[in-house]
């Protein structure tokens, strides 16, 4: 389990309540810097403000869903260095926007390999394998996600939304007993629509479509906040469970993706 600041902190008190460090013992080793770190502390002062000024001015422009300009922008960035896992993983997710797949699971690859390990880049491949129906590899990612989530108060609150998935990757897998396990965990005083949405999901497992409206309505009036319930309702239109407010899944011919790389 990680330790905490907390728990940190009173490793660091006992420290200096023990006798002082033989001298002539070997001082441990500071962690090593991943390399991506060091290529982008080695850039030039005029490489690395250009550097962020163009990665900045991606990621503001995938916020406002200006997806094609970001790709642009993203160009530039890979123009002067190519292997920061936060630039793979934002061209993950533009091609994600226009749902190639493949070319976000590539790009999401790229990241976690640059930075294994990282949360928000394995929740994302864990979609990519979500979205495209595999729901077996989902489900083994996701469950190392909520392992991690429950120990790191850091991305604790992801772990609602990381057991839902996990719900439905269930009902696909044939383990009905444990879909229901997750609900059972829950209550209505719950900080998360998990709750709401989850009962929804055995709901529609059963065919019992009205009765499943009723839950997600209850949701709409509990969690009024649009953001807070656009993740579980893209999750459940992903699912095939709801329609999509656009009336279907966005089609995009396959070599529109802003730009090739050749990554």
């Amino acid at each position: 389990m990680k330790k905490t600041l907390c728990s940190l902190f009173a490793l660091s008190l006992l420290a200096t309540a023990q006798d002082a460090p033989d001298p002539a013992e070997k001082a441990p080793e500071a962690p090593k810097k991943p390399q991506y770190i060091i290529d982008l502390q080695s850039l030039s002062e005029e490489d690395g403000k250009k550097y962020q000024e163009h990665f900045l001015r991606a990621d503001y422009l995938f916020k406002q869903k200006r997806i094609f300009e970001c790709l642009e922008e993203l160009e530039e960035v890979n123009k002067i260095y190519a292997n920061n896992p936060s630039s793979s993983n934002l061209r993950g997710a533009c091609y994600v926007e226009f749902r190639s797949f493949e070319k976000a699971r590539i790009a999401f690859a790229k990241a976690d390999a640059a930075n294994p390990g990282n949360f928000n880049v394995l929740f994302n491949l864990a979609e990519i394998e979500f979205v495209t129906k595999n729901y077996k590899e989902a489900l083994k990612l996701l469950n190392q996600l909520a392992a991690e989530a429950s120990e790191n108060k850091a991305i604790e609150s992801m772990l609602p939304l990381v057991n839902f998935k996990i719900l439905l990757c269930k009902l696909k897998t044939d383990d009905e007993a444990g879909a229901r396990a997750i609900i059972a965990k829950s209550d209505f005083l719950d900080d998360s629509p998990l709750f709401y949405y989850g009962n929804a999901a055995l709901e529609y497992f059963a065919d019992k479509g009205p009765e499943a409206e009723v839950w997600l309505s209850r949701a709409g009036r509990i969690f009024r906040n649009p953001n807070i319930i656009a993740p579980w309702q893209d999750t459940l239109i992903e699912f095939g469970y709801i329609e999509s407010f656009y009336g279907g899944d966005l089609e995009v011919p396959a070599n529109t993706s802003g730009g090739e790389t050749g990554e």
